[in-house]
């Protein structure tokens, strides 16, 4: 859990209290964001409120606000903007996702933008 103190020299960046920021995967988590069991992050940025369904794995993604990423999903290289929602057993590599655009189950992407 992060802090917002203006003479924490050891941490440049501000974020919201109760965000979590892990630097050996290099990811930030933002508040009232659930993780279901078994998930993976790594070199990711995600928002508030977002709700990441059991045995996921994001790499290299920025989930903005208000997301729901379903059970065992695979996300790379990708931008799931605001109220998005990914149904389970998704597999989406270098996508882009508009606001509040939903994927349905077992959706399997590359380089596609959903708008």
């Amino acid at each position: 859990t992060l802090r917002n103190s203006s003479s924490d020299t050891t941490n440049p960046f501000s974020f919201p209290e109760g965000s979590t920021l892990n630097k050996k995967f290099s990811y930030v988590v933002l508040p009232s964001t659930t993780l279901a069991e078994k998930v993976t992050i790594k070199t990711s940025t995600i928002g508030a409120n977002v709700k990441i369904g059991t045995r996921s794995r994001l790499n290299n993604v920025v989930v903005m606000d208000n997301v729901e990423i379903g059970d065992n999903c695979v996300i790379q290289n990708s931008i799931l903007s605001s109220h998005s929602v990914i149904g389970e057993n998704s597999n989406l590599n270098e996508c882009q996702l508009a606001p509040a655009k939903t994927l349905p189950p077992l959706t399997k992407e590359r380089g596609e933008t959903f708008s």
